[in-house]
């Protein structure tokens, strides 16, 4: 058995954690381990590489979003209430 298995083991716990909670994510370091992951944990640290790819693309698409809402709201006149008309026509 590798002697940094267990090393790896705790970083793969870390990265695991950090993916279930990441609604409350705060950004931590973490040492990595000397030398290549071992064998037996390369399906598993794949996975976790899978989560993360899918969790930053979740990012990206939820970032855009709200740059197009931050669009939308900039072009909103701000002119005092008697000088425009009291709707907006978002529509045409």
């Amino acid at each position: 058995m590798p002697d940094n298995l267990t090393a790896w083991l705790a970083v793969l716990d870390q990265f695991e954690r950090a993916l279930d909670a990441a609604e409350q994510l705060e950004p931590t370091e973490f040492d990595r381990p000397a030398g290549p992951i071992p064998e037996p944990l390369r399906e598993r640290a794949e996975a976790v590489l899978a989560r993360q790819q899918l969790m930053i693309g979740g990012l990206v698409a939820s970032r855009a979003h709200v740059a197009r809402e931050i669009a939308a709201l900039r072009r909103v006149p701000t002119t005092s209430p008697g000088d425009t008309p009291a709707y907006l026509d978002v529509e045409g």
